[in-house]
C-alpha cells in the first residue's frame, strides 16, 4: 500500500500558499476597512476576510510545524513534550490572568504581564514551535473570558509568537547562554517593532470597529500625555505609549527568563538530549524491524 502522507515538497508548497492566502485576506480586510464606506455588508465582509485570513495563517503554521518536526526526525510529540507543554501552558494562563499590573505613565489599558516566560522556556527546551503551542493554548483558554472581543488576546498572541520564535530559533541552533541572550535581544526588538505596526494597522482599528470602543474615550484616557486629539492620537499612542511600554515589558520578561535560564539550563539540556537519544533509538529499532 502506498504511503498516503504528503511529501516534504508538497508541505512546503502548501505552507507558502496558506501563508500568502492568510496574509492576503488580512491585508485585504484592512484595505476594505480604510478605503470603503462602512455599512453592515462591508463590516460582514471585513469580519469574513479576517476569519479566512486567520485560518490560512494557522494552517500555514501547522504545515510549518510539521516540517520542523520532520527535520528534527520526530514523527509526533513525545509524552515528555506534551506534558511539558501542558504544564507550561497552565502556568502561562495563571500568569496571564493574575500576574499583571498597570503603571501610571502608560495608557491604562496596557497591562504589564510576563506570561510569555513559560513559552520561552518551552521554546528553549523543545524548539520554537513547541513554545508557540504554549501561547496558542493560552490564547484559546483566555478567549471565552475576553473583555475586548478577542482583540487584546489576538494582539498578545501575535506579539508573543514573534518573541518566542525569534528568541528560541537562535538558541536551538546553538545551545549556549550567548545564543540565548542574542535570541532574546532579537526577540525583544522584533516584538517591540511589531507592536508598533500591529497597534497602528490592526489593534486600534479593531478596538474601535469590533470591540466598540469610541475614539473619544481612547483620546480621553491619553489626556495625561498632553494635547491629544483624534488627529494626533495615533502618533502619541504609538511613540509615547506602545513603544516604551512594550520595550519595558519585554525587557522585564527577558530579565526574568535569563534568571530562570541560569537555574534551569542544565535541566533543559538533559531533557532535550534525553529526547534526542530516545528518538534516535526508536528510529534504529524501527529500521532493524523493517530490514
Amino acid at each position: 500500500m502506498k504511503n498516503s502522507k504528503l511529501s516534504r515538497k508538497a508541505k512546503i508548497i502548501l505552507c507558502i500558499l496558506c501563508m500568502i492566502f492568510g496574509a492576503g485576506f488580512i491585508i485585504g480586510a484592512l484595505i476594505v476597512m480604510y478605503n470603503v464606506e462602512k455599512s453592515d455588508g462591508i463590516m460582514t465582509l471585513y469580519y469574513l476576510m479576517d476569519i479566512l485570513g486567520a485560518i490560512g495563517l494557522f494552517v500555514g503554521f501547522g504545515f510549518l510545524y510539521s516540517l520542523y518536526k520532520e527535520r528534527q526526525q520526530k514523527k509526533s510529540l513525545s509524552v515528555r513534550e506534551i506534558t511539558m507543554i501542558g504544564i507550561m501552558s497552565a502556568i502561562s494562563v495563571v500568569l496571564y490572568y493574575f500576574a499583571k499590573f498597570n503603571l501610571p505613565f502608560f495608557p491604562p489599558w496596557l497591562d504589564i504581564q510576563v506570561s510569555e516566560i513559560p513559552a520561552l522556556i518551552t521554546g528553549f527546551a523543545y524548539g520554537p514551535y513547541a513554545g508557540s503551542l504554549v501561547l496558542i493554548v493560552r490564547f484559546f483558554i483566555k478567549l471565552p473570558a475576553t473583555m475586548t472581543a478577542g482583540v487584546g488576546e489576538f494582539g498578545d498572541l501575535v506579539l508573543g509568537l514573534i518573541l518566542v520564535l525569534f528568541s528560541s530559533i537562535l538558541y536551538t541552533r546553538k545551545r549556549t547562554f550567548k545564543s540565548a541572550l542574542l535570541g532574546l535581544i532579537l526577540g525583544v526588538l522584533c516584538s517591540t517593532i511589531g507592536a508598533c505596526i500591529i497597534n497602528w494597522l490592526v489593534l486600534i482599528p479593531a478596538y474601535i470597529n469590533i470591540a466598540g470602543f469610541p475614539m473619544t474615550a481612547l483620546v480621553g484616557m491619553l489626556s495625561y500625555m498632553g494635547n491629544v486629539t483624534e488627529s494626533n492620537f495615533m502618533l502619541f499612542y504609538i511613540f509615547v505609549g506602545v513603544l516604551p511600554f512594550n520595550l519595558f515589558r519585554y525587557i522585564l520578561v527577558v530579565v526574568v527568563t535569563i534568571i530562570l535560564y541560569k537555574k534551569t539550563h542544565l535541566l533543559l539540556n538533559y531533557l532535550t538530549s534525553y529526547d534526542r537519544k530516545k528518538s534516535k533509538k526508536s528510529e534504529t529499532n524501527f529500521e532493524e524491524k523493517n530490514k
